[in-house]
């Protein structure tokens, strides 16, 4: 939303970050179909953290063991939180979404 200027905008730019990332994480296909370089990017994707996560609960693995997946999650979350928190401090745009 700090990027849009509109309802119908952030709807678009959802659409337009959401499906390649996804398409990019491994939502779509197997992981391990992908190239080496594709598999080294999506590591920096929360898609690819989320995904793995749930795979590693569905084996039966405890919360124990799948840690490090979540504290991975936990920074992606503090670093979008802080961006947006950033972006929107920095617009001084004061109309309301209609």
């Amino acid at each position: 939303m700090s990027f849009a200027s509109s309802f119908r905008s952030a709807g678009a730019l959802h659409t337009l970050i959401l499906i390649p990332s996804c398409l990019l994480a491994g939502c779509f296909w197997p992981f391990d179909h992908m190239p080496k370089v594709v598999q080294r990017i999506t590591q920096f994707m929360p898609q690819h953290w989320v995904l793995n996560t749930i795979s590693q609960l569905q084996l039966g693995h405890s919360f124990g063991s799948i840690y490090l997946n979540l504290m991975i999650l936990s920074e992606f979350t503090a670093v979008f939180f802080l961006f947006s928190i950033y972006k929107f401090g920095r617009n001084n745009d004061v109309r309301n979404f209609a």
